[in-house]
């Protein structure tokens, strides 16, 4: 029991020089520690209240970029499309061609080969 008295009292007196020693030590009073508070809290304020209109903007400009990027994207993508379109039109009388050489390339090595089992 008398532990727990000494305990308590080690405590209490603990927590009485313990405050004694923040309140000696702080470097402004009490009336300057809420005047600098109400100062910064509004500092906050406004710095809160500039984010948000600067992340409104930022939201507005990304709206816009997106929707002139589709766009672009879609022009691109025409523009692409029809580039296919007639680089295969033009390239279709020269496949033509090419498939013709071929097939004959192919007849003569198969003449070559009769040729040489004979």
């Amino acid at each position: 029991m008398a532990n727990n008295r000494s305990l308590l009292a080690g405590l209490v007196v603990g927590g009485i020089v313990g405050g004694a020693a923040v309140l000696f030590s702080a470097p402004t009073s009490g009336k300057e520690l809420r005047g600098q508070l109400k100062s910064n809290c509004g500092k906050l304020e406004e710095t809160v209240q500039k984010l948000k209109n600067d992340g409104s903007s930022l939201t507005e400009q990304i709206v816009t970029t997106a929707k002139e990027g589709i766009e672009v994207v879609k022009e691109v993508s025409g523009e692409l499309q029809n580039s296919i379109k007639t680089w295969r039109e033009e390239i279709k009388p020269h496949q033509q061609d090419l498939q013709k050489e071929l097939a004959e390339i192919e007849e003569k090595i198969k003449q070559l080969e009769k040729n040489l089992q004979k």
